[in-house]
């Protein structure tokens, strides 16, 4: 369909031009030996033009050898002009009163800078289709592979995720919790979202609120009140959305880091929505005695996802101070100032 199309385009550019040709000159008195004429100049700009775009360009200008496609372009202006010439002085003579001999420097001059013409209208009409033409290409590659790389971070997310969420229904069932059931229906829940909504590329961002929760609500059957939890929203989140599971990394990375001590900060959510953009920050206490690697495959995926899906768009930045570990997470709608970010 793409090759008829561009077959269609060419033929209707050539009938349009040729008919601004025969009107031009049927304006300065347009004969049968004045039309002849002018057809065989417009089959010589065809072979011309043709004999570029197919040849020439692909064979040397493309391949860089530009010596060889001068002097083979340079040769063929030649041979046009010498072919023509003896056309217009035989039997085109009543057409060319002035042309004494027959290869005149002037017609061939005349000659050769008309089909040049048409060798560079040849030359830029194919070099800005191939550009355009790679472009196109080079962008669908790489929309490829940044949804074959989302889809590798977003594999390596969800088993991450589901690990974890295991662990801690073990830990209830090993220790024949009540709540044991209760957990299992929290997973369900997560896993329906991680599931069927997290194939998404935007989520509503109430749904990836929701989502938390379960999850928050999780982990306090595992914490009970051993530790302090807060998730504290402020703005509107209707009509907002979000990339799926963006949130949630932040949120298990506190979980899994965090010590559970009700004496302490405990563990803060806090999610504040603005009309322009959304904040996530995340507060949790660390252990004084122990170096703690704040990274792994959860970080690295969130930073490399925000690369990805947001880029120029948010910034994310981790502290350690006090005995406490600072996440905060800044998701611009549209983009700011580039290079404040």
């Amino acid at each position: 369909m793409k090759k008829r199309y561009q077959i269609a385009m060419h033929i209707l550019c050539w009938l349009i031009f040729g008919s601004w040709i025969f009107y031009f000159q049927s304006n300065r008195g347009l004969t049968f030996v004045k039309g002849f004429d002018v057809t065989i100049g417009l089959t010589f700009q065809l072979m011309i033009f043709y004999f570029n775009w197919y040849v020439l360009i692909p064979k040397y200008l493309a391949r860089n050898r530009i010596l060889m496609y001068l002097a083979i372009m340079l040769t063929t202006l030649a041979v046009v002009a010498l072919v023509r010439s003896p056309l217009d002085f035989y039997i085109f003579r009543e057409l060319n009163p002035t042309m004494e001999t027959l290869y005149s420097s002037e017609k061939l001059v005349q000659y050769m800078l008309g089909s040049l013409v048409t060798i560079f209208i040849s030359s830029a009409l194919k070099i800005t289709g191939n550009y355009i033409r790679n472009e196109r290409l080079n962008k669908e590659l790489e929309n490829q592979k940044l949804m074959a790389e989302l889809g590798y971070l977003k594999s390596q997310v969800n088993p991450h995720f589901l690990f974890n969420t295991l662990n801690n229904i073990y830990s209830l069932a090993y220790k024949q919790s009540p709540e044991t059931p209760d957990a299992i229906m929290k997973l369900s829940l997560l896993m329906r979202y991680m599931l069927y909504e997290s194939n998404d590329n935007l989520v509503c961002l109430q749904k990836e609120v929701d989502h938390l929760h379960n999850f928050i609500d999780l982990q306090k059957l595992r914490l009970r009140e051993q530790t302090s939890i807060k998730f504290d929203i402020s703005g509107n989140l209707e009509g907002k959305q979000i990339a799926p599971m963006m949130l949630m990394t932040l949120v298990e990375n506190a979980f899994k880091h965090g010590l559970v001590s009700k004496n302490e900060i405990g563990i803060i959510f806090n999610l504040n929505v603005q009309e322009s953009f959304l904040s996530f920050s995340t507060v949790n206490n660390i252990s004084t005695h122990k170096k703690r690697e704040y990274g792994g495959i959860g970080l690295e995926n969130l930073k490399r996802r925000l690369n990805l899906l947001y880029p120029n768009r948010h910034k994310l930045s981790l502290e350690e101070k006090e005995g406490a570990f600072y996440a905060t997470l800044t998701i611009y709608y549209q983009n700011p100032n580039p290079e404040k970010l």
